[in-house]
């Protein structure tokens, strides 16, 4: 016998295998993992790190000062933060935007390839890993705050105006993307041999 939960209502059922049934109090489909978890999750994050790349590259906020139009990449804004003396904030925007992002879609990928490739890490590293990544994973959205908190309070015409570029279209569907390959990758996967 063997103990099979549903992964709507969490009832837990006594079975003789672990063939696919129907939940009888939610009428959800009970099976023993989620199907196709690893593969939806690993194409999630290719396309995220498909995506990173412009976030890195073209502007994210386009400031329009007394018609003049200035564009600035997420680096050139943690480099002018440095050259004001505004450490701490070049710090933050650096570390939720650059650092946890890339540190986000490395951990995924090496857990999703992991479990392909024979790469000698123990599946309680790949478990801890995992939880950091879900736990660090809505912090990465700092940046597109900031610009939209901006985009919506500063707007003065054609003397001062403030808008989200291309590059914070990108990033957010990088953190998204990641959140939602963390969320449906089914961690039993890893225990499976």
């Amino acid at each position: 016998m063997s103990l099979i939960s549903c992964k709507n209502c969490n009832k837990v059922y006594e079975k003789e295998n672990y063939s696919e049934f129907v939940c009888t109090q939610c009428n959800h489909k009970v099976r023993k993992r989620i199907k196709n978890s690893l593969q939806v999750s690993l194409s999630l994050t290719i396309c995220a790190i498909l995506l990173y790349i412009p976030a890195m590259l073209y502007p994210m906020m386009e400031i329009t000062k007394f018609g003049i139009k200035t564009e600035s990449t997420i680096l050139q804004g943690v480099v002018s933060f440095l050259e004001y003396e505004n450490y701490f904030i070049a710090f933050v925007i650096f570390t939720a935007s650059v650092i946890i992002p890339l540190i986000k879609l490395l951990g995924l990928l090496l857990i999703f390839t992991s479990l392909k490739i024979d790469i000698k890490i123990r599946n309680k590293n790949k478990i801890r890993i995992f939880k950091f990544v879900k736990a660090i994973g809505k912090w990465s959205m700092i940046d597109i705050y900031v610009v939209a908190l901006l985009a919506s309070v500063i707007q003065v015409g054609e003397l001062f105006n403030i808008k989200g570029g291309l590059a914070a279209t990108s990033f957010a569907l990088v953190v998204i993307l990641t959140m939602i390959a963390a969320h449906r990758f089914d961690t039993r996967i890893i225990w499976d041999d």
